[in-house]
């Protein structure tokens, strides 16, 4: 009796791997998505450490982390909190995310002094990567970046990489951050800063109608100034980005520090245009380029493909839609305007 050889016929081994290949194709989609889900979690998860933080700073401070200076200022933690200090709102932060020690580095007691010590010691500050303030969707945690500003940092010797941050502060409907700033501790005192001036534009501009977001320059934004509520007021949310600049500091919205004091790198707006002439600026979906015509470095948006997450002032992190009406995320944006509403997803 012939006895037959086992073994795969060509064809068999064929349909095998046809079906080994459609399994994976199958397979794929879901564990990217169950990959993106994790780190959407994690992104709501930093935001709600950062919104805690900035809760316990208005506690214990009696306001919100103030907006800093300008782009040319890092943080200086002999200046304390509040309109002197000229670091942004992320600065303002550390001690109450467990992180003192590299806000107190450089600190010697000499607020109006600014030694040679005290800029290496910043240059160090704004050298540190945070992976609180990185979404996982958009760039890996504990990485710097290239710094290609030429004139530098008023308070720190200049880097040559810097860390990031992937979260802003709602700075409100139509504040600009290109606004001026001095260039020196001896100049603050009798600086002419953008509030004084409010009054003499034209027409004259109310501060509380313009200065109306949770963290601008120089802010000290109270609870009780919160008059739409807590729980129908932005207070962070992730920052829109292009693609192609994740990691080279190319983008106009993020070519500065993490530590920087008030700019678009670490503040956004919910609305564009001239004061008194407020247009959409809704959130966006990170993509190569801008689309026409929008200032997407002042816009809010994410990597996250169903939309971003933004904390409210009442603590609560919630998904917001990229087509959400522009004119609901304007008044989320605006503290006070007497438009309560609320929008997005747990």
């Amino acid at each position: 009796m012939r006895r037959r050889n086992a073994g795969f016929t060509l064809v068999e081994l064929l349909v095998v791997i046809a079906i080994i290949g459609v399994l994976v194709a199958l397979l794929l989609p879901a564990v990217q998505a169950a990959r993106e889900a994790a780190r959407r979690t994690q992104c709501k998860n930093n935001l709600k450490q950062m919104a805690l933080g900035c809760m316990n700073h208005a506690d214990i401070q009696k306001h919100f982390p103030t907006g800093g200076w300008g782009w040319f200022w890092a943080g200086d933690p002999d200046r304390g909190f509040g309109k002197d200090q000229p670091g942004g709102w992320i600065y303002n932060t550390l001690p109450f995310l467990e992180q003192a020690a590299l806000h107190d580095q450089g600190k010697d007691g000499q607020p109006d002094v600014l030694t040679q010590g005290q800029r290496t010691a910043a240059r160090t500050t704004l050298t540190s990567p945070l992976d609180a303030i990185t979404c996982p969707s958009r760039r890996p945690g504990g990485q710097t970046f290239p710094y290609l500003n030429a004139t530098g940092i008023y308070n720190a010797l200049k880097p040559e990489a810097v860390g990031r941050s992937d979260y802003a502060a709602n700075s409100g409907t139509v504040y600009d951050e290109a606004d001026s700033f001095p260039s020196t501790y001896a100049a603050v005192g009798g600086y002419s800063w953008f509030e004084s001036r409010l009054a003499t534009m034209s027409p004259p501009q109310d501060s509380s109608l313009v200065l109306n977001g949770i963290s601008h320059q120089r802010s000290q934004v109270t609870f009780k100034h919160i008059t739409d509520g807590t729980s129908n007021t932005y207070m962070v949310g992730e920052k829109a980005l292009t693609t192609v600049n994740y990691e080279t500091g190319g983008d106009a919205g993020d070519n500065e520090t993490w530590c920087t004091g008030f700019n678009n790198d670490n503040f956004r707006k919910t609305a564009s245009g001239a004061y008194g002439s407020l247009a959409a600026l809704t959130p966006l979906l990170d993509a190569p380029e801008y689309p026409a015509g929008v200032n997407g470095q002042d816009a809010f948006g994410s990597a996250h493909a169903g939309g971003l997450n933004m904390a409210y002032c009442d603590g609560s992190i919630h998904t917001v839609g990229y087509d959400i009406d522009w004119q609901i995320h304007r008044d989320l944006g605006d503290r006070a305007d007497g438009n309560v509403t609320t929008t997005g997803s747990p």
